[in-house]
């Protein structure tokens, strides 16, 4: 008798909380080609309840204490009873109680999460209906009992079968759930939903997810493609380029290489044909780092048309386009910066995919400078005699946009129409 107070006073210690233990599910964000995608916000939907965290500088994420077994909120009309008696041995009654007719699954586990009884599903018609379970030779301890209404409603008991404690003595319309101790299926919580959010990605939402069966689940590589819907490249001028959809604009990854070389030394001019400059006349550079372009070539000489040198569907973006650019990522530099381009507070970390090098440019006077400290991008719209550019530097993690001369070579960038 002393050894079943004791137990009694463990079960109820043990059990003074609907939780019986936290979880943790893993896993990590990736682009379409494997790279980790970092400081999106993530959520993980489990019935009623939803788990928040972030990504890390790689992708990596991790929700710790899921709850995976607790009393959920039955709506008005419904209701499962404790069971009773409990402790008990071997044989414990559930009342239930529906306002329509439904069907009711239940499922016995063990504490490690192994179902010890077969599952079994029974229509009940509206009203109060009763569930005998028997739990003739198991051994003591504590049992937990998942009693599921039309898939919709869950309901978790704790049970204690002890030897010797109060035994069920009506029998009233039991479910016939066979013992079946060979069992070794686990107790799976269903996830209904991961989403992903940032105002970079959007919104990006995983379903059909596998169940939590164990301490941890590695949900592993989740992918979220980044390129631009129905359109992962664009074929121009001989070269393939790739697309990012960054917010709700959809950007090529690549400076444009568009048109003939000249050297530095000359002034490209109006003549039918796109011209372009490479950094310090090697033409190594403009497939490295792409051309730069007087603002009248990228525009085409034509400044009411801000396709310019673009391919066909893009364009060279406007003041208000970089704005929203500069906007999506916070005016976080860094993060359209590729990694290992820029140092210190000015490390790219290419959140946003945009993948920019620091390409450098072309002075007025035929001059190069800037190769790994800068990069400047044009921009469609005019200022006086000047036009804007959005600019980024190697040592610092700010996007700067303003107007200056057009006589400079600059990268060009192209945005879809």
């Amino acid at each position: 008798m002393k050894n079943l107070l004791l137990t009694l006073s463990l079960f109820f210690l043990t059990f003074s909380t609907n939780e019986i233990k936290p979880q943790i599910v893993i896993g990590k964000l990736v682009d379409e080609n494997g790279v980790g995608l970092a400081n999106i916000e993530l959520q993980l939907y489990i019935t009623t309840n939803v788990y928040n965290t972030t990504s890390d500088t790689a992708g990596y994420f991790t929700f710790n204490n899921i709850i995976t077994v607790q009393d959920e909120f039955l709506p008005l009309g419904y209701s499962v009873s404790n069971n009773y008696p409990n402790p008990f041995n071997p044989t414990t009654r559930f009342v239930i109680t529906i306002p329509v007719s439904g069907i009711v699954k239940v499922e016995v586990f063990n504490l490690l999460g192994q179902i010890v009884l077969d599952v079994t599903e029974k229509t009940f018609d509206a009203g109060t209906n009763y569930i005998d379970i028997e739990l003739n030779g198991l051994p003591n301890g504590f049992y937990i009992s998942r009693i599921t209404i039309d898939d919709k409603y869950v309901v978790v008991k704790k049970m204690m079968l002890i030897y010797g404690s109060q035994h069920l003595t009506t029998i009233g319309s039991p479910i016939n759930i066979p013992l079946n101790k060979s069992n070794n299926t686990y107790l799976v919580t269903k996830i209904d939903s991961l989403v992903a959010t940032s105002s970079i990605i959007g919104r990006k939402t995983f379903s059909n997810l596998p169940g939590i069966t164990s301490d941890t689940l590695d949900l592993g590589n989740l992918a979220i493609e980044r390129f631009c819907p129905d359109c992962p490249t664009v074929l121009y001028e001989g070269k393939t380029y790739h697309t990012v959809k960054i917010g709700t604009q959809c950007w090529l990854k690549e400076n444009l290489e568009a048109g003939i070389y000249i050297p530095g030394s000359q002034n490209a001019t109006n003549n039918g044909i796109i011209e372009k400059y490479c950094y310090n006349n090697d033409p190594n550079n403009c497939n490295t780092y792409g051309g730069l372009y007087h603002w009248n070539e990228a525009m085409q000489y034509i400044t009411s048309n801000a396709q310019g040198i673009c391919p066909p569907g893009w364009h060279i973006p406007t003041l208000s386009e970089l704005l929203t650019l500069r906007a999506t990522v916070n005016n976080d530099g860094n993060a359209l910066k590729a990694v290992g381009q820029g140092i210190g507070s000015g490390a790219g970390t290419n959140i946003s995919g945009f993948s920019a090098l620091l390409a450098g440019y072309r002075y007025g006077n035929g001059v190069f400078y800037g190769l790994g400290e800068g990069t400047l991008f044009w921009g469609s719209t005019e200022s006086s005699s000047e036009a804007y550019i959005l600019s980024l530097g190697s040592e610092g993690g700010d996007i700067y946009i303003y107007s200056t001369d057009k006589s400079f070579g600059f990268s060009v960038r192209c945005l879809k129409d």
